[in-house]
């Protein structure tokens, strides 16, 4: 190494005293910054010609044809440089820019590794090399990078924000909140750093922060210059369609730019219908316990099902789940060009795309456009805000015809509800939760939801019920301790027995958390989120629930369900209906008792349980999506 600098530093010297390289550097860097790239380009590659040129005369010509959209040989240009003066940190973190911009992750780590390996006060770097640790879930790496960038660089507010969220990932919320905090005293307009304390607020039932916060959320992400960090947040703080329509086209501006390039495919006509999916979620997560008879009921006859899997890992659910698919591809390790370049030579008609905004999309794959017809469904209860989504599938009750106005994307209408019935087999449940011991004649209401769905209006909907009414008893599904702890606060606070509410224990097994269901008299939905998967396995389970109908999507699929169920006396309109209708049953258990027998009944004999005639009407509209893009 002390040789090859030894050797760099001659070739340095003497070019520092060639007057007509030191002249000609000087006019090409002026005319570069002038944008006449042409004519600088021709200055420094008459240098070279001339074999008087250095590595900073390489990474100026990459820079001109990067200007020039010359790829091939800004790529060129970079390589040699870093040939040329083998410790060119700059030359090396750019190389790993680039490829972390196409999505080649191995070889954008090696450069970037490189970079700061040669010059090893590059701060940004660090950034770059723990951000791509953080997309790939290597927390302990990503953070390692975040604290070397601190070292070299401590008054910049991303990089606390990046090591808050990783904090943030793994439930470290105390750390979390105390970098979020950081950054703002650094910046107090930091908006992304607010967004992830509000994240914090709601995964641990912090309701007196939260509020701090509640001018900050009327209007935020609703404007162009707003950086909101995670649409889905807002998901839980409002149900207004109209403020999550515009939040959704503001965010994929930024993300994705102009909203008029929309790209097309030309079909190709196969021999049969090529639906193609795409998902992180090909694992035991709750889409896939929906999809699951999707995928196994498509007339395969018609349709040819490809499976594009986003994430890296697999585990038994995907193994079970393969043999469905006419190919199951891991595209997760992939670059972005490689990803659209297999999608597309796999000929779709049309792409299904699972995820929306949440963890480990690929919404960049729907942007480049990887298929004639492109539809969001299931993972993302709303609109994308994306132009080249073309289709989202609900029914009339998540979205009503005067709603319509806030989707980006057509809708295509399922004649019952939207979402699929979940199914299990009771003699298959050989592992069950323990049987809770509670006085006799007891009435328990159960709320299996993730903490960040309740909502102060939701709880207090929950305190009004348990004191107007006696042996009443609320079972509450909550992980977290904080979270657990501010509950149980809030609920002192408000004179409830503390007695009367439980917390049901994390299981590992699916049949263990399926089992608890049976042991509830009524399951009680959240307000601005709904349940999905929890309302799905509740009714299988034959328990009642009561819903709130709010006028965003996420807010109306427990009324979707309860009406495909031809239970509509289930669905509240207010929260006040909401209390008042749970208490009805409580004091009813007669008018319970005949709900449940319905709920019986239409596992026998109803639509919204006919898995095979829901993935009929699905595939119809895939046809009629075909049909009307012809």
């Amino acid at each position: 190494m002390d040789s090859d600098r030894n050797t760099f530093n001659k070739i340095e010297n003497k070019l520092l005293k060639d007057n007509e390289f030191v002249s000609k550097t000087k006019k090409g860097i002026y005319l570069t910054r002038a944008g006449k790239f042409i004519e600088s380009e021709k200055i420094f590659k008459e240098l070279i010609s001339k074999s008087k040129f250095d590595h900073s005369t390489l990474h100026w010509l990459a820079g001109i044809s990067a200007s020039l959209g010359k790829n091939v040989e800004y790529l060129y240009y970079l390589k040699e440089a870093v040939k040329f003066k083998k410790d060119y940190g700059e030359a090396y973190a750019e190389l790993g820019n680039y490829y972390k911009r196409i999505g080649q992750i191995s070889n954008a780590l090696n450069y970037l590794q490189m970079a700061v390996k040669s010059t090893p006060n590059l701060f940004g770097v660090y950034i770059n090399i723990g951000n791509i640790f953080a997309d790939l879930g290597r927390s302990e790496e990503a953070l390692k990078n975040y604290k070397k960038a601190l070292e070299i660089k401590n008054d910049y507010p991303p990089t606390f924000y990046n090591i808050a969220n990783i904090f943030f990932e793994i439930k470290n919320f105390d750390d979390a909140k105390k970098y979020f905090l950081k950054a703002l005293s650094l910046d107090k307009n930091h908006t992304k750093s607010k967004i992830g304390l509000i994240n914090i607020y709601l995964e641990t039932f912090d309701i007196k922060s939260l509020k701090n916060y509640r001018s900050l959320l009327k209007n935020i992400g609703l404007k162009n210059n707003s950086e909101i960090g995670r649409l889905i947040t807002f998901f839980y703080l409002d149900s207004s369609p109209k403020k999550q329509y515009l939040r959704a086209l503001c965010y994929s501006d930024k993300v994705f730019g102009n909203r008029k390039n929309i790209n097309k495919i030309k079909t190709k006509k196969n021999k049969k219908i090529r639906i193609g999916y795409l998902s992180a979620n090909f694992n035991d997560h709750p889409v896939l316990k929906i999809m699951e008879s999707i995928f196994k009921n498509h007339d395969k006859n018609s349709f040819e099902i490809y499976a594009y899997n986003l994430y890296p890992g697999e585990d038994e659910w995907t193994k079970k789940i393969k043999k469905y698919f006419q190919s199951f591809k891991n595209i997760a390790s992939l670059s972005l060009h490689e990803m659209v370049k297999i999608i597309r030579s796999d000929e779709l008609d049309i792409a299904v795309d699972l995820m929306g905004y949440t963890k480990r999309n690929k919404m960049e794959l729907f942007n480049s456009r990887i298929a004639p017809i492109q539809i969001n469904y299931l993972g993302f209860p709303g609109t994308t805000g994306l132009p080249n989504m073309d289709f989202l599938i609900a029914d009339k009750f998540v979205i009503s015809k005067k709603n319509m106005q806030f989707y980006s994307e057509k809708i295509l209408y399922m004649p019952n509800s939207f979402i699929n019935s979940i199914q299990y087999q009771y003699s298959n449940l050989k592992t069950k939760y323990k049987k809770l011991d509670l006085p006799a004649k007891s009435f328990l209401l159960a709320a299996f939801h993730r903490t960040e769905k309740l909502s102060e209006e939701v709880v207090n909907s929950w305190i009004s019920i348990l004191r107007q009414t006696e042996n009443t008893y609320l079972w509450l599904s909550i992980s977290n301790k904080i979270a657990k702890k501010n509950l149980i606060n809030f609920f002192q606070f408000n004179n409830i027995d503390i007695k009367r509410i439980l917390f049901a224990e994390k299981v590992d097994l699916y049949s263990e958390h399926i089992s608890r269901y049976s042991q509830a008299d009524l399951f009680l939905d959240t307000f601005h989120y709904n349940g999905h998967t929890t309302i799905l396995e509740c009714i299988w389970s034959e328990l009642p629930f009561i819903t709130f109908a709010g006028e965003s999507f996420a807010s109306r699929v427990g009324s979707s369900i309860a009406n495909s169920i031809g239970l509509p006396e289930l669905i509240a309109k207010s929260s006040d209906e909401y209390v008042e209708k749970v208490i009805f049953f409580i004091k009813n258990l007669d008018k319970l008792s005949i709900i449940k027998n319905q709920i019986r009944q239409q596992k026998k004999i109803g639509d919204f349980f006919n898995q095979k005639l829901f993935v009929k009407q699905l595939e119809e509209q895939y046809v009629n999506c075909i049909n009307s893009c012809k």
